[in-house]
């Protein structure tokens, strides 16, 4: 991370918009935050009076979010692409750098962290079940529902699952097929 502050308002803004293009995607207000000030060492109110402005002068624009309506995303619009490729040299190399070499990683780690989900289900005080799944995008690869007994043996399963989700999927997917491969 670069240690000095970024505290030029100009700069932050030139930073916001060279993320948005190099991520090339709509992204929430989390996930810009994220990119931009987990590379960069930035006050987190300058980042957001310099994305506020971009939004008003139309570089950025916010997208109505149909799944948070606490978390508004963000899209670059053709005037803050265009902004982009006359101001982005503004921005130092090894700042450009850092944040290029973080956005791929980023999203990479957050699909991961959606593909996989397990959840622990209360049955009564001392019973549980877990459910598990395994998503690509938003189809399911597998999803399975486990009496798990205590609670323990079901954070066990859980802890487990989340740690090697392509090794149980891979296992479970060979002992349901057999010879059939």
């Amino acid at each position: 991370m670069y240690m000095r502050e970024v505290d030029d308002p100009v700069t932050i803004q030139y930073i916001i918009l060279f993320t948005l293009v190099k991520a090339d995607r709509k992204v929430t207000h989390s996930q810009l935050t994220c990119l931009t000030l987990d590379k960069c060492n930035i006050n987190f109110a300058n980042f957001q009076i310099a994305l506020d402005n971009l939004v008003q002068i139309g570089y950025v624009q916010i997208l109505e979010n149909n799944i948070d309506e606490n978390m508004p995303i963000y899209a670059l619009t053709d005037k803050g692409r265009e902004a982009n490729s006359f101001f982005a040299h503004q921005i130092p190399v090894y700042i450009r750098e850092q944040i290029e070499g973080h956005i791929e990683p980023f999203f990479r780690e957050e699909k991961l962290k959606k593909s996989v989900k397990a959840k622990l289900v209360p049955l009564n005080e001392n019973e549980y079940n877990v459910e598990l799944g395994l998503y690509e995008s938003i189809s399911p690869l597998m999803e399975l529902s486990f009496y798990a007994g205590s609670r323990q043996t079901a954070a066990g399963i859980i802890r487990n699952f989340k740690a090697n989700p392509e090794k149980v999927y891979g296992e479970i997917l060979a002992s349901i097929l057999g010879d059939e491969e």
